[in-house]
């Protein structure tokens, strides 16, 4: 078979440019005519695949062909990060900023006070309260909460409802003016926050918090909840 002599030339890929290395060379004839070219090739090493057909060499060609485009490429890449994980391994921890720790501790002492404040029960309790039934007790809480009538803070896994959100005199039902109040919040907020929102005093009630004025003054607390959302969206 006659070499094919222009698909013996070196080439380099315009898409790798950047890296001055000749790509592998795909060389096609006779073994004498392969084993000339090779004479005046610089490489270290030489891979020969011989076939029967010229079918199956022409097949062959194109996909090694391919492979020697791509396989430069591939090793830098797999060189590289290599390299990147020695230099992360390398790095030191980075460890949170005094500030960062501050901010996460105080956050945590404001969610124990939360839980050990008695305000919040499991939706056990809340169904042992309103008389639920004892086959599957946090069925109609976590209704509440899918429909968005009463908001909960997790801890470990479970829900914990509040206790002043759930009106005593309707069969512990959640009082209309938390949905309101979850409304104006809407769904960005998250029942933590909603939770220190009502456990905080408040500058628009006269330095009360809106837990204890719930029942009594209802629409009041919505009003300081679209007062707290309209002085985030101008502050």
């Amino acid at each position: 078979m006659a070499v094919k002599t222009q698909r013996t030339s070196m080439k380099r890929d315009v898409r790798i440019a950047s890296y001055d290395a000749v790509l592998p060379r795909v060389m096609v004839g006779t073994g004498r005519e392969v084993s000339a070219a090779l004479s005046q090739s610089p490489a270290r090493r030489t891979l020969a695949v011989t076939f029967d057909s010229e079918q199956e060499q022409e097949a062959a060609e194109e996909v090694y062909r391919r492979i020697g485009e791509f396989l430069p490429q591939l090793i830098r890449s797999r060189r590289q990060d290599k390299l990147s994980k020695v230099v992360e391994g390398l790095l030191p921890e980075m460890a949170p900023s005094r500030s960062a720790l501050v901010q996460v501790r105080m956050q945590a002492e404001a969610r124990s006070q939360i839980l050990t404040s008695g305000d919040y029960v499991r939706a056990a309790d809340v169904a042992k309260l309103a008389g639920y039934s004892d086959n599957n007790p946090s069925a109609q809480p976590s209704k509440w909460k899918r429909d968005g009538a009463i908001f909960v803070v997790e801890h470990n896994g479970a829900d914990y409802f509040p206790l002043f959100g759930l009106n005593p005199e309707k069969s512990y039902k959640p009082y209309a003016a938390v949905a309101e109040v979850l409304k104006v919040f809407g769904a960005k907020r998250s029942g933590w926050s909603i939770a220190f929102w009502f456990a905080a005093l408040n500058s628009f009630l006269d330095d009360r918090r809106p837990q204890d004025l719930l029942a009594a003054e209802p629409d009041l607390i919505v009003a300081a909840a679209k007062d707290e959302v309209e002085g985030q969206q101008h502050g």
